[in-house]
């Protein structure tokens, strides 16, 4: 007897569009999200009328911007300035794709994959806001809070055991 191989489909096959219109009555977006960078978690999707995007749902992108790695507040000002009806990539979450940004950014794929590519798409939104943490001194010209928080090394194990870095590393 063989037994059946169940091939699991990648997270990317399962990506649905919809369009999300203005409330005929309220004037309000048809949907709400939440989650965010600021809270360490990819933006999703907390209310929905049916038909379109699921609660639950992961958004990939809002009016064609990829929003993954952005704050909760850039996220809802992208679904503010689209114009209408707005157009959502969302995908339900799964094994690969939760909505917990650090486990996802931890994760080592292939380069050039779509996940290497994702991930280094989520990179560059997170550092539009973030300022990266580090024990080294301030060079000249190096502001605290703005290119860098130089921090000591006990503080930065600290934040590390917290759970209040997105990512770290240590460099050789």
């Amino acid at each position: 007897m063989s037994k059946a191989t169940v091939k699991k489909l990648h997270w990317r096959s399962k990506v649905q569009e919809s369009f999300v219109p203005l409330g005929e009555a309220s004037g309000e977006l048809g949907v709400a999200i939440g989650g965010g960078a600021d809270y360490g978690e990819f933006p999703f999707v907390t209310a929905a009328p049916g038909g379109g995007p699921t609660v639950g749902d992961i958004i990939l992108e809002i009016g064609g911007t990829p929003v993954l790695g952005l704050t909760l507040g850039d996220v809802r000002g992208v679904l503010n300035t689209c114009p209408q009806p707005i157009r959502i990539k969302t995908v339900f979450p799964g094994s690969t794709l939760c909505k917990d940004l650090r486990l996802y950014l931890s994760k080592c794929f292939t380069p050039g994959s779509v996940d290497s590519q994702l991930q280094q798409v989520i990179r560059e939104n997170l550092y539009l806001r973030a300022v990266p943490c580090t024990t080294r001194p301030p060079r000249d010209g190096e502001i605290s809070g703005v290119d860098y928080n130089f921090v000591s090394i006990e503080e930065f194990f600290s934040l590390e055991e917290s759970g209040a870095l997105l990512e770290s590393g240590k460099f050789k």
